[in-house]
Parts: C-alpha cells; structure tokens; sequence
C-alpha cells in the first residue's frame, strides 16, 4: 500500500503541469500517468478503487517516499463534492495537498481558451456549453474556480495540520528556485538541482506531433521513460510542440474585469484575511 501522497488540487490552468513536472524530477517521488487521475473526484473512478489507483503510480517503496497526482478537479467545489471526505475516508494513507494560484482575471482567461480548445474543464466529460469564449461569458465551472478561499475552506482539516501549501503562479514564474525550495521543505524532502520548467505564462496551448504521441504510446512509453528523465522529457515535448489556434475571444474588457473582481471581492478579501495570501503582492490586488 502507498500510505503518502501529494497532491496538487489545483487551481486550473495556474502552472499545475509545471509544478508537476518539476517535483516529477525528484527521485523520491513516483508521478502519476496520467497527471491528473481524477480519482477522489468522480465516482466511476473512486470505485474501480486503491489497487487500480496504485497502479498508476511507478511506486517503488526502496526508494520512493510519495506518489504524486496533480488533478485539479480536486479544487472545483461545488462540482466535486466528495473529495475531502474521500481523503478522510483514506486513512491511514496520509495526504500533503498544494495549491497553486494565479490572478483571477488572467486564470479565467486562460481557462476559457483550454476549454474551448479541449472541450472538457470537470473530468474527461464533455461540456456543455457550445462556446467557452468570452463573449458567451464565465462559465459557472470556471468562476468556481476563482473562488480561491471557498476551495481551500474545504479543506480546512488539512489547513489546520499544516498540510496544505499555498503558492502563486506568477512567484513560480519570477522565482522559480525559491518555490521549489519551500515546496521540498513543506514535503520534509531533500534539495536537488531541477532541469528548468518554463510556465505557460500567456496561457496558450500547445500540440504534440502525431510521431512523438507515438513514440510515448504503449509499449514504447516504458522505454521513453527510461532513456528520457522526467524534466529531459518535458524540454523535449516544448521543443517538439505546436501552436494550436483556437477561435473565440479570451481577453477580459474592462467593463467585465469590474464585475468579476466585484463578484470575486468578498473571497479574495477571505483569501487575504483568513487564509493569509497576499493578494497584494502577488498580484497587485488591493481591496
């Protein structure tokens, strides 16, 4: 049995796949395949149960000390209820849970142009909505999940313990050093040297060339993962990648930036005041 796991809830489209892949460099951590498993979130997933979680992971107990899922429906509250109280239910496994936030505004941008492009922003379930371009406004999903405080009072068990760290996108892209050095000494876990992982700052989205899907498909991906580390691995894929257009408008005017902050304004202050994040220094926010 894995008995410690990280994991990184969230928020969307905040450097998640970044943080992700750099703590899937260190030599005690066992990343998920995929990144995001979803298993605490939905319920199809949670009943196929630990064996088949486990098996996710390429968990060596002689020298791995977590397992790493980097899902971020586990911070979409209301639309994944149950996943605090399905780690609760987990004992004696124990969790260590990261959050990782971004600008409002600018993550809501960026979540509106992900999923216009993929269709999906809850699971692998496809949405709804014929446009997620901003012209047809927030979607309810995405709003959610720039209620930064409301997510993390859902975990406030963990928040007491001491066993939830937040960190901000816009740090992780200036000091990138620096967070990962808080990150391991959060997770008690030795310093290494990390391959440099860029952040996707503007939000954009990228595609791989069908040749190197197919180089990292089964069987092959086994032997992809031996000869190529984890940070090589991620260098590669941007190097090989292309830009994918997505049709829509994914810019907030002026006017709409107003109302969401005015929408947002009595979390963020919870955020600030409760959960002691400085909005104003990550982001210039003053309330």
């Amino acid at each position: 049995m894995i008995t410690d796991y990280i994991l990184i809830i969230g928020a969307m489209k905040s450097g998640t796949t970044t943080l992700f892949d750099l703590l899937a460099q260190h030599p005690e951590i066992a990343p998920a395949e995929p990144k995001e498993p979803g298993f605490f979130a939905f319920d199809p997933l949670w009943d196929q149960g630990f064996a088949h979680y486990e098996s996710l992971f390429a968990f060596d107990p002689a020298k791995h000390r977590y397992a790493l899922d980097g899902s971020t429906d586990y911070a979409k509250q209301p639309f994944c209820p149950e996943v605090p109280a399905r780690l609760a239910a987990s004992a004696p496994r124990r969790f260590k849970l990261i959050y990782i936030l971004r600008h409002p505004l600018r993550r809501i941008e960026s979540h509106a142009r992900h999923v216009q492009r993929t269709r999906k922003e809850l699971g692998q379930t496809v949405s709804d909505r014929p446009d997620h371009g901003l012209e047809s406004g927030v979607s309810p999903v995405s709003l959610a999940c720039g209620r930064y405080a409301m997510q993390i009072d859902a975990y406030r068990d963990w928040v007491a313990r001491g066993d939830l760290l937040l960190l901000s996108f816009e740090e992780l892209i200036s000091d990138q050093a620096g967070v990962m050095a808080r990150v391991l000494a959060f997770l008690d876990l030795p310093e290494i040297a990390f391959a440099e992982t860029h952040a996707n700052e503007a939000g954009s989205t990228r595609k791989m060339p069908g040749w190197w899907k197919s180089v990292t498909a089964s069987p092959l991906k086994d032997v992809a993962k031996a000869l190529l580390p984890a940070g090589l691995r991620t260098r590669v894929k941007a190097g090989l990648s292309r830009k994918v257009t997505v049709t829509g408008r994914f810019e907030l005017t002026a006017a709409e930036e107003a109302d969401l902050m005015a929408e947002l304004r009595d979390d963020l202050i919870r955020l600030r005041d409760v959960h002691g994040f400085d909005i104003a220094g990550h982001w210039g926010i003053s309330l």
